[in-house]
């Protein structure tokens, strides 16, 4: 059995199931974001960061939390993310069987990623913290819920190609049957004063809310925003519109780095979810 062990443990969140778990409650019981008040008929998927949890948690906690409300229980999450190490393939699945931490094994899920026709390759995961990070979260939420993950890394992260990840998804889906939550991982601005940072992220936001997929791009390019995963949240919106044209979206949560540690310069983050 491939196994691939955490990379980011210790580092970006706790080495330890109690630890992990204490910091997540923790994360709750502060309240920073009011309760999602939406009721959603179907969540096709959320933007979600993949910071330490100490700093993006709390972006990262709503919606999960909104998940657990609805009663919602994937089989499957879908974790689209972006490639900084700049190792392996342009696009690429983990080729691992289960993902481990100190919490516990998560399982791949082979089927559906066979039937998604990217390449595969474990060099391109191997130490890419963008996916890793999100898991706790989902082990946290779903500790009683069997799900598996696909681990799905982005080093090209065009409009093209986003597409084409949304379109094997929904291959995918329609091969397997299987009930997956799409989950784009993302950090926005990073490393700019607080009202730069918010500025350019607007750029951005703007694009989103108006369902202008190429427009996120052209924004990223044209106003030079350090988004680190527009590619995801592109494949989120492609995916979203080929299920719904008129699909809804909601900002969960939007803060920075600065939130818990002040600085001149900060890393935003922001959570959203897309539904019908």
């Amino acid at each position: 059995m491939k196994t691939r062990h955490a990379a980011v443990e210790g580092r970006f969140y706790p080495s330890t199931k109690k630890k992990i778990f204490d910091q997540i409650r923790s994360i709750e019981e502060a309240g920073r974001y009011p309760d999602v008040q939406i009721r959603p008929h179907k969540v096709f998927g959320a933007v979600v960061p993949h910071a330490g949890h100490l700093y993006s948690g709390h972006q990262t906690v709503p919606f999960f939390q909104l998940l657990r409300k609805l009663e919602r229980k994937p089989e499957t999450f879908v974790i689209v993310h972006p490639n900084h190490t700049g190792c392996g393939l342009p696009v690429a699945i983990d080729d691992s069987d289960v993902w481990v931490n100190s919490i516990g094994e998560v399982p791949l899920d082979r089927d559906f990623a066979e039937a998604m026709h990217l390449p595969f390759d474990r060099r391109t995961h191997s130490n890419e913290h963008s996916a890793e990070v999100i898991i706790p979260f989902t082990q946290y939420y779903f500790i009683d819920q069997p799900f598996s993950i696909v681990p799905v890394c982005m080093g090209e992260q065009g409009h093209v190609v986003a597409k084409t990840i949304a379109d094997s998804i929904l291959d995918a889906i329609k091969q397997t049957g299987r009930d997956i939550m799409l989950l784009a991982s993302c950090d926005f601005s990073h490393f700019l004063p607080p009202d730069l940072a918010m500025e350019k992220d607007q750029f951005v936001l703007d694009a989103i809310l108006s369902r202008d997929t190429i427009g996120v791009e052209t924004a990223v390019k044209e106003q030079q925003v350090s988004v680190c995963g527009y590619g995801p949240i592109m494949t989120l919106m492609h995916y979203s519109a080929s299920l719904d044209p008129d699909y809804n979206l909601s900002i969960l949560a939007r803060g920075s780095s600065g939130d818990v540690s002040q600085s001149p310069e900060v890393v935003d983050y922001i959570s959203m979810i897309m539904y019908q």
